[in-house]
């Protein structure tokens, strides 16, 4: 007899489906918004993947649909305290960071305000909450910190490179073309200092979380 799933098996299955929803309206979306700017649809793809919203709610619906195979390489691979930790600290700065500087800039409607809630509230609250509740936790060093920021600063190369030779930039903070390079670098310092602190209350988190579970 099958077993029934659990509360995570669910959580995890649920989050990973919306984040491929979301994905997936997102991904048209975007091309014909490029293909409308006279870019091609080669074009439109890069554009699509040059968000950093699209990049991590693309880790993180990769890592839970192979966390539901716990037993198979991939899945033992993504499930590791140390990675769900990190992109807890990802997936909660892409909702944090919309809220606070992008949300008020524009107002979509329809299909696209679909793909919006999706990708930068549901999947952001529901990952967290599941790393919060259903995914193991360790003492993990104070010292990942760092390596953990690898991730967003080669975004950040990346989208200046890209945008230095295309002209378009993903966000308006780290728009050369209309603040300047002082400037775009300065709010992409700011950025990364809030991100550390971020990461540091996740594994501060995670070790009380971690010693909770041992003393029970």
């Amino acid at each position: 007899m099958t077993p029934l799933p659990t509360i995570k098996h669910v959580l995890i299955a649920s989050t990973a489906a919306l984040g491929w929803i979301g994905l997936l309206i997102q991904l048209p979306l975007t091309i014909v918004n490029s293909r409308a700017q006279g870019m091609t649809l080669t074009g439109g793809i890069i554009a699509y993947l040059s968000f950093f919203t699209i990049l991590t709610n693309l880790l993180v619906a990769v890592a839970l649909t192979a966390s539901l195979w716990p037993r198979s390489r991939m899945g033992s691979f993504f499930s590791r305290p140390s990675l769900t930790a990190a992109l807890a600290a990802y997936i909660a700065t892409v909702g944090i960071i919309y809220s606070l500087l992008l949300r008020e800039l524009w107002n979509p409607e329809g299909l696209q305000k679909s793909a919006d809630v999706l990708l930068h509230d549901v999947v952001p609250l529901l990952f967290v909450a599941g790393w919060l509740f259903a995914f193991s936790k360790t003492r993990l060093p104070w010292k990942i910190v760092l390596p953990w920021l690898v991730y967003p600063l080669a975004y950040l190369g990346f989208a200046l490179i890209r945008g230095a030779l295309t002209g378009r930039y993903p966000y308006p903070f780290i728009d050369v073309s209309k603040i300047g390079y002082a400037s775009a670098l300065g709010n992409a310092a700011l950025l990364l200092v809030a991100f550390a602190i971020l990461c540091l209350v996740i594994v501060a988190v995670g070790r009380w979380r971690a010693s909770k579970v041992q003393q029970n």
